[in-house]
């Protein structure tokens, strides 16, 4: 049986963002690093889906980590949510759904795409954070 789960439905496609996200979320006290050309940590050495990836946040706080597979034009995560760990470290405390498990990577990584693509368009933006901890994007055309 694989614990491997492939999160679906945030297309990770700006590689910088991505890296940003990561210090964003060093920022907000995970600790973690993105390592590339290597295998996730999962539940088993030669786990199904889980071989080398592009990119893997590695989780230091987490049992396993989370693999970023280039899959068409975009990077797919994969990861292993057997016992809790991972989602204890990047998701929200009531998370249900496999993205809700990843939230913290995808708040972050979602925030700086768009804060880049605006940015591209000469859009100025800032980002403040809700009481709950949930990012808002502010931006203005000069």
């Amino acid at each position: 049986m694989s614990h491997t789960t492939r999160v679906t439905g945030i297309e990770i496609t700006d590689v910088a963002a991505l890296k940003m996200a990561v210090g964003d979320l060093k920022l907000a006290g995970v600790n973690c690093e993105l390592l590339e050309n290597t295998k996730p940590r999962a539940y088993s050495n030669r786990q199904e889906g889980m071989g080398e990836a592009e990119f893997v946040l590695k989780l230091n706080d987490a049992t396993y980590d989370v693999g970023l597979y280039k899959s068409d034009n975009n990077y797919e995560a994969r990861t292993d949510f057997y016992q809790g760990s991972v989602q204890r470290v990047l998701g929200a405390p009531d998370a249900k759904t496999n993205q809700e498990k990843l939230g913290k990577l995808y708040m972050y990584y979602s925030a700086n795409a768009v804060s880049r693509s605006l940015a591209m368009k000469g859009i100025s933006s800032r980002r403040v954070t809700q009481e709950n901890g949930s990012l808002r994007i502010l931006a203005s055309v000069a």
